[in-house]
């Protein structure tokens, strides 16, 4: 497969296919969202990490405005739980307006965590990029 090829696929991944993330959050609330996780899958942060994998793409790709960042914690001890795994959802002025536990929870579980949680809109249809 061409580097084009590959690159066409992964945007249309991340802009049509997607279809849980593909929302708007109401930018007049929310400034953006804080994800901090391990990088390790242990302790129960897999799903944090299929999370900013699979669906914080293309909440960035629909929501330019807002500020995502993500903390990756290295840990290398199995044992030790104490890395936090959280999706923090910030007001207007950075300051935490909700926040989701995601130790133990699947991506999907997640994402729709975070939809009971945010004020958003589904993008339209004909809003969708697809190349």
């Amino acid at each position: 497969m061409s580097r084009v090829a590959r690159q066409l696929k992964f945007f249309n991944k991340i802009s049509s296919t997607t279809l849980e993330s593909q929302i708007i959050l109401n930018a007049e609330k929310y400034s953006g969202l804080n994800l901090t996780f391990q990088c390790q899958n242990h302790n129960g942060h897999m799903g944090a990490r299929k999370f900013w994998r699979e669906f914080m793409p293309t909440l960035q790709f629909y929501n330019p405005q807002l500020h995502f960042q993500v903390t990756r914690v290295k840990n290398d001890d199995k044992k030790n739980a104490s890395v936090p795994c959280v999706l923090e959802i910030l007001d207007r002025e950075g300051q935490s307006v909700g926040s989701l536990d995601m130790r133990n929870k699947q991506g999907a579980e997640i994402m729709q965590s975070l939809l009971a949680e945010v004020d958003h809109v589904k993008v339209a249809e004909e809003d969708i990029v697809k190349l």
